[in-house]
């Protein structure tokens, strides 16, 4: 069972996947039903408490829900390599799918769908981060658009109005007259996805598109694409309410 699951987490960012990257999808689909395979019966090493740092010890001592969560928020989503971050938002979209799934069909006491809600606010964070990564590609970012409104629509399945979902959401994308925005790069950032892109000089001087003060062509980018999901999920409220 671990070593199969730590096979599937390697794929992620490896040779692989950078051969085909939709293999992240594949992934997350499995990670996904190895996750929700536990059902919803009791396991003697469940713990609420996680450590700051990823410990493979104690991971390999969790249930499988517990298990792929915590791998994915300790170790992979904060993974130095841009592969490895990019390649687990299309996992944590399955996750919240899969989980929105099932409580859409009343299966709200599997331990997957608890573990997933009570963490809700972890995801949209993940997601957020992921967005706003210089380095985030196209699969990464559409994947994060589509879980931002797959959290939603959970929290509203299990009863909440997503009303702090939506807040979070509405700072993040610079949307309040206070604090900073998760989407807005500094000047660093901005020249090295540039130069990353381009190959242009480090030093030449770079301007904003007009119209936009404070946002850059990748935020931008980046909220079409969310509004674009998010209406094609018939769901424009997750990006304007």
């Amino acid at each position: 069972r671990l070593q199969s699951t730590e096979a599937l987490f390697s794929i992620l960012g490896g040779a692989a996947y950078r051969k085909d990257e939709e293999l992240s999808l594949a992934v997350g689909e499995a990670l996904a039903a190895y996750a929700d395979a536990f059902g919803n019966a009791k396991w003697s090493n469940e713990s609420e408490i996680w450590p700051d740092d990823y410990d493979e010890v104690f991971a390999f001592d969790l249930p499988p829900h517990q298990h792929v969560l915590y791998t994915l928020f300790q170790r992979e989503v904060t993974h130095t390599n841009p592969l490895k971050r990019n390649a687990s938002a299309a996992v944590l979209l399955a996750l919240v799918a899969h989980a929105s799934r099932q409580a859409n069909l009343g299966r709200m006491d599997r331990a997957m769908v608890k573990q997933v809600s009570k963490n809700i606010n972890l995801f949209q964070n993940s997601f957020i981060k992921l967005l706003s990564d210089p380095k985030s590609k196209q699969l990464s970012r559409e994947s994060c658009c589509r879980g931002l409104a797959a959290c939603r629509g959970l929290a509203h399945t299990l009863g909440d109005d997503g009303g702090i979902l939506n807040e979070r959401l509405l700072k993040a994308f610079g949307q309040t007259t206070y604090g900073g925005s998760a989407m807005i790069e500094t000047e660093s950032q901005a020249r090295e996805r540039r130069n990353e892109r381009d190959g242009a000089d480090a030093d030449f001087p770079e301007t904003e598109i007009g119209g936009a003060a404070g946002i850059t062509e990748s935020a931008l980018g980046a909220f079409r694409e969310m509004a674009a999901a998010a209406i094609s999920l018939g769901r424009p409220d997750t990006v304007y309410s």
